[in-house]
C-alpha cells in the first residue's frame, strides 16, 4: 500500500545518495516523479516540496484546497499525475499543499487587475473590471432599449403626422417604464450577484470534491438569475402601468408580454454579462453584448440604406417582422439569443472552484481536512 507524504513527514530516499536532502532535486516543469530514465534514479526525498515551490502563487493565494485542485488540474496535473506523488487524487494531492503552505510560507495576497478587493460589498462584485466588457456596446444596448422601437418606427412609417416637439416627447413617453424599471433594478442586481458569490463560497468551504462543487452550485445560479428577471419584471409591470402611453410613430405597438420579454432579455444579458466579468469571465461577456449591439444595429442600418435608390428590398424583412409582431421583437431577438447563450457558458464556467477564490468576500471558514489518515491506494 503507499503512503501519502503528509506535512512534516519526509519519504525516506530511495536510492541512498549521499548529500541528496528534500526538495533540493526537483522535476522539469510539466514532469511528474518516475518520469523519465534519468530523474528515476534520482527522485527528490519530498517531490511535493518541489511542486509547492512551482506552484507557490496558486497555493498561497488559494482559500481552499478545492481551489487548488481547479487550479492544478487547469494546468495539466490530473489524478495520473497525483499518483506519481503518492496521492489518490489531484484533491488529495491539493490538500496537502494548502496545508503545508500555511505552515508559514505566507505570500502577498495581490488582487488580480480588475477584481473586487477585500470589503467592496455587493457593488463591488457586481461592477469591477467596467473597463473590460465593452462599455460601448452597453452604452448602445440601453439607448437602443429606450427609443429603438420609436426609431425603427421613424424609419418605417415616417412621423405619422407628428410634430417635431410631439415626436421627441412621444419618443420619451416610450422610454421612461424602461429607465426607470433598469435603474430600479440595479440594487436587486448588486444583491443577487452578492449573495451568489457568497453562496458559492460556502459551498467551496463544504464540498470535498471538484464534481460536488459544480453540482450545488449550479442550481445557486439558476436561483440567482431567476431573481434578479422576476425583480427587473416586478419594477417594469407597475412602471408601464403608472406612465401612460402616448402617441407614437412605431406602427403597431408591441403586445404586454413581448415588450415585458424584450425588457427582461436585456437586463439578464447585462446581468450576466457583468457576472461572469466580475468573476475574472470578461471574454465571454463582452462577446455577447457585442453580438446583441450588432444584432440591433443591422436592421436600423438596412431601414437606411433601403432609402438608396434600388435598395428597397432591405426594408422587407424589417417591415414585415415589426408589422407582425411589433419592433420590440427585434431587441427581443437581438437580447435573448446572447443571453441564453450567455446562461450556457455560465453554468460550467461558474461552476468552476477557481473562479470562486478571490478576495471580493471575507473568507469562509473550511472544515478541517482529515490530512493524518493515509489516501487510498488507486486500483
Amino acid at each position: 500500500m503507499t503512503t501519502s507524504l503528509r506535512p512534516g513527514n519526509a519519504a525516506p530516499n530511495p536510492v541512498g545518495i549521499a548529500g541528496e536532502t528534500a526538495g533540493d532535486a526537483a522535476p522539469g516543469e510539466g514532469q511528474a516523479p518516475g518520469e523519465g530514465g534519468a530523474h528515476e534514479e534520482r527522485t527528490p526525498a519530498d517531490p511535493v516540496k518541489a511542486l509547492l515551490r512551482r506552484h507557490h502563487a496558486l497555493c498561497a493565494d488559494a482559500v481552499d484546497p478545492l481551489e487548488i485542485a481547479a487550479g492544478l488540474e487547469a494546468r495539466g496535473v490530473g489524478d495520473r499525475v497525483a499518483a506519481e506523488y503518492r496521492h489518490r487524487d489531484v484533491f488529495s494531492l491539493a490538500e496537502e499543499l494548502h496545508a503545508r503552505v500555511e505552515r508559514g510560507q505566507e505570500a502577498d495576497r495581490t488582487p488580480e487587475p480588475g477584481t473586487p478587493g477585500p470589503g467592496g460589498g455587493p457593488c463591488a462584485v457586481l461592477l469591477g473590471g467596467w473597463g473590460t466588457t465593452g462599455s460601448l456596446a452597453w452604452l448602445w444596448l440601453v439607448a437602443y432599449g429606450l427609443v429603438g422601437d420609436c426609431l425603427v418606427g421613424l424609419l418605417l412609417h415616417g412621423r405619422g403626422g407628428l410634430a417635431p416637439q410631439a415626436l421627441v416627447s412621444a419618443a420619451v413617453t416610450a422610454a421612461a417604464p424602461t429607465a426607470l424599471a433598469l435603474a430600479c433594478s440595479v440594487a436587486p442586481a448588486a444583491w443577487c450577484a452578492h449573495w451568489f458569490a457568497g453562496r458559492a463560497r460556502r459551498v467551496l468551504g463544504a464540498s470535498r470534491g471538484l464534481a460536488e462543487f459544480g453540482r450545488r452550485v449550479r442550481p445557486a445560479l439558476l436561483v440567482t438569475v431567476a431573481l434578479f428577471v422576476g425583480a427587473l419584471l416586478a419594477f417594469l409591470w407597475p412602471a408601464r402601468t403608472a406612465l401612460p402611453a402616448g402617441p407614437s410613430p412605431a406602427g403597431p405597438a408591441a403586445g404586454p408580454l413581448l415588450a415585458y420579454t424584450a425588457v427582461a432579455a436585456l437586463g439578464g444579458l447585462f446581468f450576466l454579462a457583468r457576472l461572469l466579468a466580475a468573476h475574472g469571465l470578461a471574454r465571454p461577456a463582452v462577446a455577447a453584448t457585442l453580438a446583441a449591439a450588432v444584432a440591433e444595429a443591422v436592421p436600423l442600418g438596412a431601414l437606411l440604406a433601403a432609402r438608396l435608390p434600388g435598395c428597397e428590398a432591405l426594408r422587407r424583412p424589417v417591415g414585415w417582422a415589426a408589422d407582425a409582431y411589433g419592433p420590440a421583437a427585434i431587441p427581443l431577438v437581438a437580447c435573448a439569443l446572447p443571453a441564453l447563450a450567455l446562461l450556457a457558458h455560465a453554468f460550467p464556467a461558474l461552476s468552476r472552484a477557481s473562479v470562486h477564490g478571490r478576495g471580493d468576500l471575507p473568507h469562509v471558514p473550511t472544515p478541517a481536512s482529515p490530512l493524518g489518515a493515509p489516501p487510498v491506494p488507486k486500483a
